[in-house]
């Protein structure tokens, strides 16, 4: 099957280099795709580090029905990404396949952030758990309409090895800033905006602005950007195609290693604020310091981890040695008490962020690859599917990430509450503790054993970018 790529602007912005892979990308346009990025790392962030003290606390929903409710409200998300890829796939509009949910899934995202954190403590907890459930449907509708196709665009946008680390640094440093906005601002101006559920509730409305703004302003900027317009149909079952899928063994891996990353991250996140209120015995504005730390190590971290990749040009490598990086300086919480200086638990959130910066740089670069090694076997063009399926692995482990953190905390004898802070059993404190160090600090150890069968090398990508510049 041959791929025939549009003659808009879009495709004549681009040059073709010697070798077949597309040349360097302008910077507005690597700008534009990344500040895309933005809007949902402010709302994925801030979800994560807020929405579950909110709940258990302002709500009164208790922890483990808190797990319950994340739990169903990402495998959901995580049912419906293959769909949506596979309709951006087959997508017809003068905007192109992906750019059009751009703006549907920003205004989504948007409304349902503002529903979320607007949730009222009715009546019983009960009946506020299923309000909360329904606005995290929501929320999770909107970043897949969003995300789904956004994460194919680098696909067709260059075929380069390294031209694609330089791109998805762009969206590394979005997410950088979108931690600083969500991880440190957001706890700052609670308090500012009235603290409690006021404060969260005006919170979503600021918010929700920054999603839609940024939403828009990718929509915009990328009008340029290089994109398959006409894919013809395939001559192989839709059986045969799911078997391609399945030996695709790059691709496989990076699912299973990004699932174990995440699956880390949910953990941590959601025991993190648990962790300055009850351990290090801080309020809101710790978190915001040290959201803020985490926020500029993953900006100092951006641009290193990128002249790594260029000089050693191995981004397999570098992943593990970030994903080490990570875990180390993970279990390191355990040793942290109330006695601790502030300046050393920054610290340890710089050097988190650092690491970040690398899982993520590499991690989303090698996807694209990994992708184009499936259009080379199959003549197909499935960025949409493959980017799915990325995303439902991505949001199955935030499931079993957020849940699992929920439920511990619920049956370790975590106490829940309408007015803010109680006192914790020292069963409950074991648990935040383990959910902050262990637990997260094991998944990102066996993510690395698994990245050594990561198979897929510069110089085979590099092929595949010649042959697809000579079809």
């Amino acid at each position: 099957m041959s791929v025939e790529a549009g003659t808009s602007q879009a495709e004549t912005t681009s040059t073709e280099s010697s070798d077949g892979a597309l040349g360097k990308l302008p910077l507005w346009l690597c700008m534009g795709w990344g500040i895309g990025t933005l809007g949902m790392s402010v709302m994925f962030n801030s979800v994560n580090l807020l929405l579950s003290r909110f709940a258990t606390d302002y709500l009164g929903i208790a922890a483990s029905t808190f797990g319950v409710i994340y739990f169903v409200s990402k495998i959901y998300d995580a049912v419906t990404d293959p769909t949506m890829g596979w309709l951006s796939d087959r997508t017809k509009s003068r905007f192109g396949r992906r750019r059009p949910y751009l703006l549907l899934g920003g205004a989504i995202s948007a409304v349902a952030f503002i529903c979320i954190f607007n949730t009222p403590s009715i009546d019983t907890a009960a009946n506020a758990a299923w309000i909360l459930a329904l606005g995290m449907i929501l929320y999770s509708t909107g970043y897949t309409v969003f995300n789904v196709p956004y994460l194919s665009m680098p696909v067709e946008m260059t075929n380069g090895y390294l031209e694609r680390a330089r791109l998805i640094s762009f969206r590394v440093y979005a997410i950088g800033i979108g931690s600083l906005i969500g991880l440190s601002l957001a706890p700052t101006l609670i308090p500012i905006f009235g603290g409690g559920k006021e404060g969260h509730a005006v919170l979503s409305v600021v918010f929700g602005g920054v999603i839609v703004s940024a939403s828009v302003l990718c929509f915009l900027m990328t009008r340029n950007a290089r994109a398959t317009e006409k894919v013809e149909s395939s001559s192989l079952s839709r059986r045969d195609q799911f078997k391609l899928i399945l030996s695709n063994k790059p691709f496989l891996v990076l699912v299973g290693v990004k699932f174990m990353h995440l699956a880390s991250l949910a953990i941590t996140q959601a025991a993190f604020i648990y962790f300055v209120v009850y351990v290090l015995e801080k309020g809101y504005v710790a978190v915001g310091m040290l959201g803020l730390a985490n926020a500029i190590g993953m900006l100092i971290g951006t641009p290193i981890w990128y002249a790594a990749a260029r000089k050693l040009r191995d981004k397999r490598t570098l992943y593990m040695i970030a994903s080490a990086l990570a875990a180390c300086i993970i279990l390191s919480w355990w040793f942290a008490t109330p006695a601790e200086p502030m300046a050393i638990t920054m610290l340890r959130k710089l050097l988190h962020g650092i690491a970040t910066a690398g899982s993520l740089l590499f991690g989303q670069s090698m996807l694209p690859d990994a992708i184009a090694h499936d259009a080379k076997r199959s003549g197909l063009r499935r960025e949409g599917v493959f980017s799915g399926i990325f995303t439902t692995a991505e949001k199955t482990a935030f499931a079993v990430g957020g849940a699992l953190t929920g439920i511990f905390l619920g049956a370790m004898g975590y106490v829940s509450s309408t007015s803010g802070s109680v006192a914790q059993p020292e069963s409950a404190i074991l648990a935040v503790y383990i959910c902050q160090s262990i637990l997260p600090a094991l998944m990102l150890f066996l993510s690395i054993l698994l990245l050594t069968q990561y198979n897929l090398s510069e110089d085979e990508v590099e092929a595949n970018a010649r042959q697809a510049g000579s079809s």
